[in-house]
């Protein structure tokens, strides 16, 4: 019963964040005149979404929301291999449901494959940079809950304004965000690129935080 809470969590926690990340670039091109404010809005509203969602998830399911995330700790044993099957299974569904609401309340057809493409060493190294210090943030503090529900969105709102990519650092959004026609779609050409970045960043965030900042006498902070 508590996996199945867990799931659930997981689910709703990436469809929230989803429909946040889309649904404020909807917004954002129906209000805003230039790129610069179009962006500031997306950056608010997807930190505001995400600081809520591993808030409400974080004593549910630990609150990943995040097939890297999940992928690391599978790899430090904090979740079996099933339980990890079933949480990246229900992330990447959540994000496509929550990319199909953000679509539908704006509007737009449910799902709509997008043609943006993002590609470029620039982005690759971006995506690198932005997934590694949000794993670093989030084992940096095993075990407060409070630090990492603050300073993980504060983290996401100023990688999406000072990234090239605008900081995807998350493979179930990516796959979500192929299916939109507003200003945060992604081609499905562009995606491996992303989620390979994001895996590799994955990995140097966990070495960082593992040998540079998580001693056993910080493991309390």
């Amino acid at each position: 019963m508590r996996n199945q809470k867990a799931f659930a969590m997981e689910f709703l926690g990436t469809m929230i964040l989803a429909i946040a990340v889309v649904g404020s670039g909807h917004m954002a091109a129906l209000l805003a005149p230039d790129a610069g404010t179009r962006l500031l809005i997306n950056a608010l509203a997807s930190a505001t979404g995400l600081a809520v969602v591993i808030r409400i998830g974080m004593k549910v399911s630990g609150s990943h929301f995040n097939p890297v995330v999940t992928l690391v700790m599978l790899y430090l044993k904090k979740v079996d291999l099933k339980t990890a099957a079933f949480y990246i299974a229900s992330q990447i569904t959540g994000a496509i449901i929550g990319v199909g609401i953000a679509n539908f309340i704006y509007e737009q057809s449910f799902f709509e494959v997008s043609q943006i493409k993002r590609d470029g060493s620039n982005l690759f190294v971006s995506e690198v940079l932005a997934t590694a210090v949000l794993l670093w943030i989030i084992l940096r503090f095993p075990k407060r809950d409070d630090l990492v529900a603050l300073y993980v969105p504060l983290w996401i709102f100023g990688a999406i304004l000072l990234t090239s990519s605008t900081s995807f650092a998350n493979p179930a959004i990516t796959i979500g965000r192929t299916l939109t026609n507003s200003i945060t779609g992604i081609a499905p050409a562009s995606i491996l690129l992303f989620i390979t970045a994001q895996v590799i960043g994955a990995l140097i965030g966990m070495l960082v935080a593992r040998n540079l900042t998580n001693s056993s006498k910080d493991n309390n902070d």
